[in-house]
């Protein structure tokens, strides 16, 4: 196939969007690609990887590896990839899932660690039946010694807060601990997986060994990468094909580390070619929305230049006098929509702050799903593990998906219960999602091959939660950073107060230190005071993917009754944000 050809082809598919052909059809060895909301990025990415399989015999799905930060996003990409890449390169029985590597920064250091873990341990032949542990988990009081768990604490907050010569001296000590103190009991840490795949990197042969097998490396949702995911990344790069994919905007992990510019300072480092997606199809139809997505955009190019920033955007907003008064109005609101059989989800910056709307809720007998936990709480985790076992014994060596197996793994999950957790909303929740899991898959127009290795890869990667758009619910409740990726007809954020949204552990507390506010009766208003661009923008980040989760509409809310403490709450600096025109909706 000629260039004139592969031009048509892919022409075709994404239509005359130039931004995005350019990008397909590059010959650049390195490529930065700037990625807002709604452009449709897994789309290009998908269709670059066929290009380049196409334009280069000795290329298959086995040598392009493509790394994600999170779970859930090696998930959508994994399975996008394997709907659409077969029909790209013109072969139906193309068997990607053989071949396709896609996985996020831990579960690749895992394999890792699995293949060559005996050069530091032997028991890492069975890493995967090991406990996962944070290094702030109570659990590891019972195999550690105070000063020990000091130090993987004190390690964990260098990574956090970015403090990379405290995290280089304390990393010998935190490695020692690994290695003589928890693996031996089949333990380890988050940030020990990603160390201890470093260190094995560390030998030449081996590094060698990925940085010339994969060919082509693409990481998505690059802007979440931390300090020990990055030095993970740099010791499989070198000669190879790299494409770094993401949105600074979009950056939500802030307070896990995510390194700050690193679009930047990667294309500085490695001589990388940018390009940016500026087409949003998610909002083309919408002109609020799509004026909205550009206005937060706009914000975070223009923080040292803010009293002469022109864009505006309107915003729907209501304020209450109480927690119940807004919780109330909430669920009547809701309701109009529900009716007309629109999708309705409604975010939360954290957990305890649903609390009301589930009172009421309940009380009023309106059907939900309660999407409000992590993918790093232990029972979520744990009810993977118990789901993949179940299945894989109930599914057999005829890797049967039917009536009878789906029957019998969620009955013998539910024999389980009682120790999997005590927790019975999120089980609940939980067993609804992998419902939805065995019975989407099921009607799948896949083969039965390919059905039973989805199930598997959704449950070895505890990726249920990505399933929440398949459920039946018109309401779903999650917290803001398990929405990524989602998005629903109409999204509600309510709790938009100072010291929830944004939290306390974030900038509303260095704000008042650092005197970043100007306090007035009802609301706070940020002052844009040097020292305070970081924090803002990690907090705008999440506020920008929320607002972006929704397809038709986005409505915010918030209450000035008293807090925890006694004293009336505020509405939180971003709706005093410059040209943010409020519409009171009622």
């Amino acid at each position: 196939m000629n260039k004139e050809e592969l031009r048509a082809k892919f022409t075709e598919i994404h239509g005359n969007d130039q931004e995005q052909l350019n990008f397909i059809l590059s010959d650049e060895n390195k490529i930065i690609v700037t990625a807002p909301a709604g452009c449709g990025k897994t789309k290009a990415m998908i269709s670059k990887v066929a290009h380049e399989i196409i334009t280069n015999e000795y290329l298959n799905n086995k040598r392009i590896l493509a790394l994600t930060f999170s779970v859930n996003s090696a998930a959508k990409i994994r399975e996008d990839i394997k709907e659409t890449l077969p029909t790209l390169l013109d072969r139906t029985n193309y068997e990607v899932d053989d071949k396709l590597d896609v996985s996020n920064y831990h579960g690749f250091a895992n394999r890792i660690l699995r293949k060559h873990g005996y050069i530091l341990h032997e028991n890492f032949k069975n890493i995967n039946d090991f406990i996962r542990a944070s290094d702030f988990n109570g659990g590891l009081r019972n195999n550690l010694v105070s000063e020990e768990i000091r130090i993987l604490e004190d390690f964990d907050e260098s990574i956090k807060k970015m403090d990379f010569k405290a995290a280089d001296r304390l990393q010998g000590s935190y490695i020692d601990i690994i290695l003589t103190k928890l693996v031996p009991r089949n333990i380890i840490t988050y940030n020990g997986i990603l160390l201890l795949a470093i260190q094995i990197l560390d030998k030449k042969t081996i590094s060698d060994f990925y940085k010339l097998y994969y060919q082509m490396v693409i990481i998505d949702e690059f802007q979440d990468t931390n300090y020990l995911a990055l030095q993970f990344l740099k010791r499989i790069v070198k000669t190879n094909k790299v494409i770094l994919m993401g949105d600074d905007i979009q950056k939500i992990y802030g307070f896990l580390g995510a390194v700050p510019n690193i679009f930047k300072k990667m294309e500085t480092e490695y001589n990388m070619f940018p390009m940016e997606f500026k087409t949003n199809y998610r909002f083309k139809d919408n002109k609020n929305m799509k004026q909205l997505d550009s206005y937060i955009r706009g914000i975070f190019k223009n923080y040292n230049n803010i009293n002469t920033y022109s864009k505006t955007a309107n915003i729907n907003f209501k304020l209450f006098k109480t927690d119940n008064k807004e919780a109330t109005f909430l669920y009547k609101d809701i309701l109009k929509y529900v009716k007309l059989d629109n999708k309705v989800a409604i975010l939360f910056r954290a957990k305890y702050l649903a609390n009301d709307l589930i009172n009421i809720f309940e009380k009023n007998k309106l059907t939900y799903f309660n999407g409000l936990f992590d993918d790093s709480d232990p029972e979520y985790i744990k009810f993977h593990k118990e789901a993949l076992e179940i299945f894989i014994n109930e599914s057999g060596v005829r890797k049967s998906i039917s009536r009878t197996v789906i029957t019998n793994v969620k009955g013998k999950l539910n024999s389980k219960k009682q120790t999997i957790t005590d927790n019975e909303t999120m089980f609940n929740s939980l067993m609804r999602l992998l419902d939805a899991l065995l019975e989407t898959t099921k009607t799948k127009n896949i083969s039965t091959e390919e059905k039973y290795e989805a199930i598997i890869f959704t449950l070895n990667n505890n990726s249920l939660k990505r399933l929440m758009n398949e459920i039946n619910e018109k309401v779903t409740l999650t917290t803001i950073h398990s929405s990524k990726g989602l998005e629903w007809d109409y999204v509600y954020l309510p709790h938009m107060t100072s010291f929830s949204f944004p939290t306390s552990r974030s900038l509303c507390t260095l704000c008042s230190r650092n005197n970043g506010r100007s306090v007035y009766e009802k609301h706070c208003k940020f002052d844009f005071v040097p020292g305070l661009e970081k924090p803002f923008f990690e907090e705008l980040s999440v506020l920008y993917v929320a607002l972006t989760r929704g397809k038709k509409d986005v409505f915010l809310t918030a209450n000035i009754g008293p807090n925890q403490h006694g004293y009336n709450k505020k509405v939180n600096c971003f709706l005093t944000l410059p040209n943010f025109k409020i519409i009171r909706y009622f």
